[in-house]
């Protein structure tokens, strides 16, 4: 008997397996994970220039919140480009880069996406790779 149930419970997690290699498959959005406490969204990217505006450290969540004055954006590749309409306008971005060797007004290179914001629901801008130009 013991057997018979053994061998139902193995079937079972054998088409769950299946079910969920099914679906990994499928033409969903990609999801990816994200650096810092975020979680998960749609793949995006981009690649700005910009102007440092305010740096604030951060007791929760990630430990920088900066923001810049986007003065250029571009895609990555086929991604959604989450700076492309905020070229002249000031965006918040967090950050676990330390950047606390920037300055205000300082012009720099970075990268920015979106990521997911625990424990506040939201999509946040995320800024990494943030080199001085």
């Amino acid at each position: 008997m013991n057997r018979k149930i053994m061998l139902l419970m193995l079937a079972a997690v054998l088409l769950l397996s299946v079910i969920a290699v099914s679906a990994c498959n499928s033409n969903a959005p990609t999801l990816t994970p994200t650096p810092g406490p975020g979680g998960a969204v749609i793949n995006s990217d981009s690649v700005i220039t910009g102007e440092i505006k305010a740096i604030r450290p951060q007791t929760t969540g990630y430990p920088w919140e900066v923001d810049v004055l986007v003065q250029s954006s571009e895609s990555v590749g086929n991604l959604p480009n989450p700076t492309s309409d905020k070229v002249g306008q000031v965006v918040t971005c967090k950050t676990d880069q330390d950047v606390a060797s920037f300055a205000v007004d300082e012009a720099i290179n970075a990268r920015v996406k979106y990521v997911g914001d625990v424990p506040q629901p939201g999509i946040t801008l995320y800024i990494y790779n943030i080199t001085a130009k």
